[in-house]
């Protein structure tokens, strides 16, 4: 299964991609931003579910986040090994 989210791209982000088609990069610019939005996606999804294996956020909120459902969220944590739930995880203490 593939997931599919819709990721905004800031103009910036478009406008670096054309000056390095411009400046004559080899690779395919759909490529370039693909790779480039699928990093971002990673980093963001890995992020959230350090927080949410912490106790700091829901399971709701992780989805919501990355612009999934809560099925989909459970596939992609499924799909890279991920644990599925918080429980037993030690909350956050705010404050120390």
């Amino acid at each position: 299964m593939t997931l599919k989210v819709v990721v905004p791209v800031e103009e910036r982000i478009l406008q670096a991609a054309q000056r390095r088609k411009a400046a004559g990069a080899d690779e395919d610019i759909a490529q370039f931003l693909a790779e480039l939005i699928k990093l971002g996606f990673e980093h963001r999804f890995q992020q959230l579910h350090e927080q949410f294996q912490a106790g700091e956020i829901s399971l709701g909120y992780f989805a919501d986040e990355l612009g999934l459902g809560i099925r989909d969220l459970y596939a992609a944590l499924e799909q890279r090994g991920l644990p599925t739930s918080n429980i037993g995880a030690e909350p956050s203490v705010a404050g120390g």
